[in-house]
């Protein structure tokens, strides 16, 4: 290993900044962030880890993403210093890690941080022993607290390698520690009203969301009492829903010029954000507006769900189909400076007499509400703006659409932030749910084309011969093995592509990513690792039960096999999801809402459950109304298919054995509304097919 040491000699960080560090030819716009820090990065290979593992040196692990606003900070304040970047390369083997192409990695390092020090987030700053095994980590250090922490750790490391290594194998055993079942009965009615319940002396009565001093969306929270709603008609949930979806899509979270959310809050009233824009809270947050809207009947919603869609589509859908990952918060050397208007700006693009009270309109004054600048809401009524500049209320109302094109152009002028153009499996799954949601519910049609577009892309470059999938891809280049998230996101996008438009072959696509799931990342308890059985990890195979702003894959798999179990009649499906909710009830019941979509899992299974079955031209007008019955519900309890008039071939039979025996009657499209298998009385009528399908749910 000569070379390496002499690399690692020879290499002043001075030549380093200048020719690049072993980060340069990495496709993932995170790690072409660092390549030209002075500090000696890899990225984690067999190279880096033999290299600690030869010269006897601990290992730096730091792990975060491109849009990420504190990695930049992290950056330019350490990484970027000479004398830091002096004592990694001298005393350290420093290897850089993106946490969305490396999920596995991120999850285990992110649980050591966790038990170390209470809590995690990005940057994460990770020390371990040329073995792997943590022994001392963080999430941002300023450089003051870094350098001494290298000094400190160096000196350690040097004179009391046994007081580390001990630290270290205690954590790695405490990490690789099997999950416990826990076991109790299937969550029922009365355990939902508990969660809500907790929800509830939680919530924050003025501004919406939880309580706290940050406000983040959590969309899985308020889509599962959304659910709860439907079955109760409990108001208090549809209000705690219909209040917090409010207050987010006025408040400057939401960014009013071109749609989307960005990711979260610093303060309480979801006015200022940190200003990344996800591709996972955009698609998660766009399929909530878009069952909201259909629910509770808010136009506002309907509206806020069309320009989300639209911004994904717009700007980060890739020419191949796929959905680019983020856009980072930092713009022009500041963060949220594309974001951010003064008045003045806002006179120059509406001009002198529509200016003022446009302001007005979005929330915008001299002193600004962000350093001067101002974020931009909807929180002051037309009504107001009619009544201070003395104009007739239909012009008002129409002000802002009206100017909006303008400032939409006058932004496009500014220095923009930066894309990431990775395409990340699961998170693309999550985009296709939405738009194709949005498709049934909205009709537009491209947003059909969307949902398919991607859908092809990542079956076309994603999977594998084998039947696996692929984490990311970026430049055209796809690699890194699948993590849990990827297949059941995935397989749940293509389940809700195959309602929105009847065609069946995306549930046959779907049930064979189940089925890879079952074959290659089942745990003897009941549950999915997070990663599959033939993929190596440090400190063993994770297995992740809590859901978080995303679903955790377990819970999303539950979804996927309950749904498949009504598509395809195979009860195994459905055992599968019982034994698995069965086996953690205890850890459910003390998580609460932290595993909503447990929770909304196990109210799937309450039911009742409906497999809708549409007989008729795919094309006929009455064949389009029944489907319009069903998907203008945005129904989370029930799946449909749709067969020829004639009924199903041999080839659909044998997928969805449920499509047996179902044909027209007459000349009429005719719908089957079935429940495991058992039917009521067909029917032609589109009023009758919905009014069955919100039999035991009042929504």
């Amino acid at each position: 290993m000569a070379h390496a040491n002499d690399s690692q000699e020879i290499k002043s960080p001075e030549w380093i900044r200048q020719h690049g560090n072993h980060l340069k030819n990495q496709t993932s716009l995170y790690l072409q962030q660092h390549a030209h820090n002075p500090v000696n990065w890899y990225p984690w290979t067999e190279e880096a880890l033999s290299l600690a593992r030869a010269e006897d040196k601990p290992i730096f692990l730091s792990i975060g993403y491109a849009s990420c606003h504190w990695c930049h900070v992290m950056e330019n304040e350490v990484f970027e210093n000479l004398e830091v970047a002096a004592a990694l390369n001298k005393g350290f083997i420093a290897i850089k890690v993106d946490r969305e192409e490396r999920p596995d990695i991120d999850a285990v390092y992110m649980q050591a941080v966790q038990a170390l020090t209470g809590g995690g987030g990005w940057p994460m700053s990770v020390f371990l022993t040329p073995e792997r095994e943590p022994f001392f980590g963080g999430t941002y250090i300023p450089r003051e607290n870094f350098l001494a922490l290298l000094a400190r750790i160096t000196s350690l490391y040097a004179s009391d390698r046994q007081r580390v290594q001990q630290q270290a194998t205690l954590l790695a055993r405490h990490l690789a520690q099997e999950i416990k079942a826990t076991e109790g009965k299937l969550p029922g009615l009365a355990d939902f009203q508990q969660a809500a319940d907790t929800a509830q002396q939680e919530f924050d009565s003025t501004w919406g969301g939880s309580k706290g001093h940050m406000k983040f969306p959590t969309p899985l929270r308020w889509t599962f009492l959304l659910h709860l709603y439907r079955k109760t008609g409990d108001e208090k949930l549809a209000s705690m829903v219909r209040k917090t979806l409010s207050q987010m899509s006025s408040g400057g979270i939401y960014d009013h010029v071109d749609g989307g959310f960005h990711r979260y809050t610093v303060e309480p009233t979801w006015l200022i954000p940190h200003f990344e824009k996800m591709l996972y809270d955009n698609a998660l947050l766009a399929n909530l507006y878009i069952e909201a809207s259909a629910v509770l009947g808010e136009p506002r919603f309907s509206q806020v769900a069309i320009d989300t869609l639209d911004f994904l589509l717009d700007h980060m859908q890739s020419d191949g189909g796929g959905f680019y990952a983020s856009f980072d918060a930092d713009s022009g050397g500041r963060e949220g400076d594309f974001y951010v208007w003064r008045a003045d700006e806002i006179e120059t693009v509406a001009g002198p007499l529509d200016g003022p009270p446009l302001a007005m309109l979005l929330g915008v004054s001299p002193a600004g509400n962000f350093e001067g600048s101002n974020v931009l809401t909807r929180r002051v009524a037309p009504s107001e703006v009619a009544k201070r500049f003395d104009l007739a209320p239909g012009i008002v109302d129409n002000l802002f659409q009206k100017v909006r094109p303008d400032l939409q152009n006058y932004r496009a002028k500014r220095s923009p932030p930066s894309l990431d153009h990775k395409i990340i499996t699961a998170w693309n799954g999550l985009a296709i749910s939405a738009f194709a949601r949005g498709f049934g519910l909205f009709g537009d049609p491209r947003y059909r084309e969307a949902a398919e577009k991607a859908a092809a892309f990542l079956w076309a470059h994603h999977r594998q011969q084998d039947g696996s999938l692929l984490r990311a891809s970026n430049g055209g280049l796809a690699k890194n093995e699948a993590v849990l998230d990827d297949y059941a996101f995935l397989s749940n996008g293509l389940l809700d592509l195959s309602t929105a438009t009847g065609d069946s072959k995306w549930i046959e696509k779907s049930q064979s990513l189940v089925d890879y799931v079952r074959r290659h990342f089942k745990h003897p308890q009941a549950a999915f690792y997070f990663t599959p059985k033939h993929l190596e990890t440090p400190l063993g195979r994770q297995v992740e039960l809590a859901d978080h702003v995303r679903p955790s894959g377990n819970a999303a798999m539950l979804q996927c096999l309950l749904r498949l179990a009504a598509l395809t009649g195979k009860q195994v499906y459905r055992q599968e999801a019982i034994d698995a909710i069965e086996a953690h009830a205890g850890t459910l019941k003390r998580y609460g809402l932290g595993m909503a979509w447990w929770y909304d899992a196990a109210l799937r299974l309450g039911g009742p459950y409906y497999e809708v079955v549409i007989s008729g031209s795919a094309e006929g007008a009455d064949t389009k109304a029944l489907r319009q019955a069903v998907v203008n519900l945005v129904p989370p309890h029930a799946d449909l298919l749709v067969v020829p008039a004639a009924g199903p071939g041999s080839q659909l039979k044998a997928l969805l054995p449920p499509t047996a025996g179902k044909k027209a009657l007459g000349k009429e499209a005719t719908a089957y509304l079935c429940q495991q298998g058992s039917c009521q009385a067909p029917t032609h009528d589109a009023d009758k097919l919905r009014a069955g399908l919100l039999r035991g749910w009042n929504h």
